[in-house]
C-alpha cells in the first residue's frame, strides 16, 4: 500500500525572526509564523487533503504549527522527540556567523558534521539517525496519509539521507512552513514536490 506523508517545517518563531540559532532551544511562533501555518492549513483544505495520523516534534513551535494546520488540539496527535531540531550546543541562541567552521567529512563534501559535538551539541549523523527512525515508525503504522511537523535542519539532514545531493540542493533554502510531499511504498520514500504555502496563488 502506498502511503502519503506531508513533512513540513514549523512556522516562524521569535528566534527565527532575530536570526539566531534555534535547535534545542524553543521560542513561540510570531504573528507571521501563525499566518504561515494558517496558509498551510488552507492549502491542505483546498487540495482536499485530510490526515489519518499527525505527529510533531516535542518543541512548542512544531506542535503549535501542527495544531493550527490540522485544526487539532493537544492530545489529538502524537509528539516524538526524535523529530526535534539539531542540538547546536553552546551555539544555541547565537548568530549563525559565530558557528564553528564546517568540517571535511570522509566523502569530501563540506558539512558541519560533528562540529557541534565539541560544544555539547549533536553530530549530523545522530540527527539523521533519529529522524529516520521516527519516520520509519510513522510509515510502519496503518495510516495512509500522515502530517509530520519537524524542523529545518533535521528535515534537511533526513532529505540528504534519502535523496541525491543535487535534488536536495535545489530545494534550498526552504522557508518556514515549507511542505515536502512524500510517498512511501515497498520500503522506499519518494519526493513528489515541495510546496511553499506562503507563495501558492489561490
Amino acid at each position: 500500500m502506498m502511503q502519503h506523508l506531508y513533512l513540513m517545517r514549523h512556522g516562524q518563531t521569535r528566534l527565527n525572526a532575530a536570526g539566531l540559532n534555534q535547535g534545542a532551544w524553543d521560542a513561540p511562533l510570531t504573528p507571521l509564523g501563525i499566518s504561515q501555518a494558517r496558509l498551510a492549513g488552507q492549502w491542505f483544505n483546498e487540495q482536499g487533503i485530510s490526515f489519518d495520523a499527525a505527529v510533531s516534534s516535542t518543541k512548542e513551535r512544531a506542535s503549535d504549527t501542527l495544531e493550527i494546520v490540522a485544526g487539532l488540539k493537544d492530545g489529538d496527535y502524537a509528539r516524538d522527540r526524535r523529530l526535534s531540531e539539531w542540538d547546536f550546543g553552546l551555539f544555541e541562541g547565537q548568530k549563525a556567523t559565530l558557528n564553528p567552521p564546517p568540517l571535511q567529512p570522509d566523502e569530501g563534501t563540506i558539512s558541519f558534521g560533528k562540529a557541534y559535538v565539541a560544544y555539547g551539541g549533536e553530530s549530523d549523523t545522530a540527527v539523521s539517525d533519529r529522524m529516520d527512525k521516527a519516520m520509519t515508525d510513522i510509515v510502519s503504522s496503518s495510516a495512509q496519509t500522515s502530517l509530520v511537523v519537524s524542523h529545518g535542519g533535521s528535515i534537511y539532514l533526513w532529505l540528504q539521507r534519502h535523496f541525491e545531493q543535487e535534488i536536495v540542493r535545489r530545494l534550498l533554502p526552504f522557508g518556514n512552513c515549507a511542505i515536502f510531499e512524500l510517498t512511501y511504498e515497498d520500503g522506499r520514500f519518494e519526493l513528489v514536490q515541495m510546496i511553499d504555502p506562503t507563495t501558492v496563488s489561490n
